[in-house]
């Protein structure tokens, strides 16, 4: 187990300094810093319509400005992660553009359900709810992530492709979010493998992990924290997981990125919205 890595929130405050979260107390002088590498998502520009449950997620407390990213689904409930929603008291969510900065519908809101058993150093259960003020009207921008049946709770989604999309940072170098909505390929892999990184504290069996598919430096950054992560299941999206963290030498290192096993929450999101769960 390599004492060394911290995990990393993946969200992007616009005016306060993002938070870093030790795994194992170490002293920060000790961890590898990696400026200056190249890209990181690797990935490609969505286009219009791609990602329709996609969605953009300003959070605000006082002065501070949060960004995030989410995933609609249902007419009135956003799913993301629960350090994006915990701290902030006001959210202003963007739907249907691959353009942060352009929505084509903004609706603002304070409604939030933080999972109770959220753990803010080891990010386990990091999982929350926006509820919006009013039912999202569908089209071919805008419309949900249909998520996993009960029946895949147990199921090992080792070496097969998901789908991640997100505002996030494009390099650790980076001092702002990207202004398309990116994309990118990644492999999951299994949680043993994974908790070699971060340890059993962290990995448990309500995570998933992935690593970029094609490119070591493929993965999920600062900004894409709450966003989904997907399948192609037999021509249908699922929503598999939630993204949660990266390692703190970098986001482009190689290190798993953590996510939020979302079979793992099906009750819960439930009995908060009255979706139906199989």
């Amino acid at each position: 187990m390599n004492l060394k890595i911290k995990i990393v929130f993946l969200t992007v405050l616009s005016i306060a300094s993002a938070a870093t979260y030790d795994v194992f107390p170490i002293p920060r002088k000790d961890v590898a810093h990696h400026d200056g590498l190249k890209k990181i998502v690797n990935g490609q520009t969505a286009e219009a319509g791609q990602f329709p449950w996609q969605v953009s997620i300003r959070a605000t407390l006082g002065r501070s400005i949060t960004v995030c990213g989410g995933s609609l689904i249902a007419p009135q409930w956003i799913l993301t992660a629960a350090h994006c929603a915990k701290d902030y008291t006001a959210f202003q969510i963007g739907l249907g553009s691959t353009l942060l900065n352009v929505p084509r519908l903004t609706m603002s809101t304070v409604t939030k359900i933080i999972h109770p058993d959220f753990d803010p150093i080891r990010l386990n259960n990091d999982v929350a709810l926006i509820k919006l003020p009013s039912p999202v009207p569908y089209s071919d921008e805008i419309s949900p992530i249909q998520l996993p049946p009960l029946r895949y709770a147990a199921k090992n989604y080792q070496n097969i492709v998901g789908i991640v999309s997100g505002f996030g940072r494009t390099s650790d170098a980076s001092q702002s979010i990207s202004s398309n909505l990116k994309y990118e390929n990644m492999r999951l892999i299994s949680n043993s493998e994974c908790s070699t990184v971060y340890g059993t504290s962290v990995i448990k069996d309500s995570t998933l992990c992935a690593i970029g598919w094609d490119q070591i430096n493929q993965n999920v950054c600062q900004g894409d924290s709450g966003g989904p992560l997907v399948i192609n299941d037999n021509g249908a999206f699922l929503q598999i997981g939630i993204v949660s963290f990266v390692s703190n030498r970098g986001c482009s290192t190689g290190d798993p990125s953590g996510y939020i096993r979302t079979t793992s929450y099906l009750h819960w999101i439930s009995q908060h919205t009255g979706l139906s769960v199989q």
